[in-house]
């Protein structure tokens, strides 16, 4: 039940966030000579603060990504994540998949492996990003593993 209404949580603000597609957005999104998406598959790098309670505790997850088909990229990639005073340190691979619904909205999916110096715990992840500026995301997640569920809001900075 709890799990269900956090998905729900995490649609409605998806929905709430994202206006709809204008002429000129998918313009850009669509090359119509061949009608996909532009990505690029490649290597990439990203960080954001963790944990719902503190903002002292950051992810680093470095990883590659591959364009599928249209709108479609497979990643795998590492996640290290630093301690705090209630989490310890640890290190993972995440393997999933990411769905752009437009130019500006995003859809990922991971499974998720993550390991401390006692155990490790399988998980896995939903998030969707909502582009606000062509430097400022909105982001929602959630995060199911063994021990903890978490449902975030947040910003991120893009460069």
């Amino acid at each position: 039940m709890v799990l269900t209404m956090r998905y729900g949580i995490l649609l409605l603000s998806l929905l709430l966030f994202a206006p709809s597609l204008s002429a000129a957005e998918f313009d850009e999104f669509i090359d119509y000579d061949t009608g996909v998406h532009q990505s690029t598959h490649g290597w990439y790098l990203s960080s954001q603060s963790g944990g719902a309670k503190q903002f002292d505790v950051w992810q680093i997850e470095s990883g590659y990504q591959y364009h599928l088909g249209a709108n479609i990229q497979l990643y795998l990639s590492s996640r290290l994540t630093s301690s705090s005073k209630q989490q310890q340190a640890s290190h993972g691979l995440l393997s999933g998949i990411k769905y752009h619904l437009s130019p500006r909205i995003s859809i990922n999916s991971a499974l998720t492996s993550t390991s401390t110096e006692q155990q490790t715990q399988l998980g896995m992840e939903l998030s969707s990003q909502y582009q606000l500026t062509e430097q400022l995301n909105l982001n929602a997640t959630v995060d199911y593993q063994d021990i903890e569920q978490v449902v975030a809001l947040g910003l991120g900075f893009r460069f």
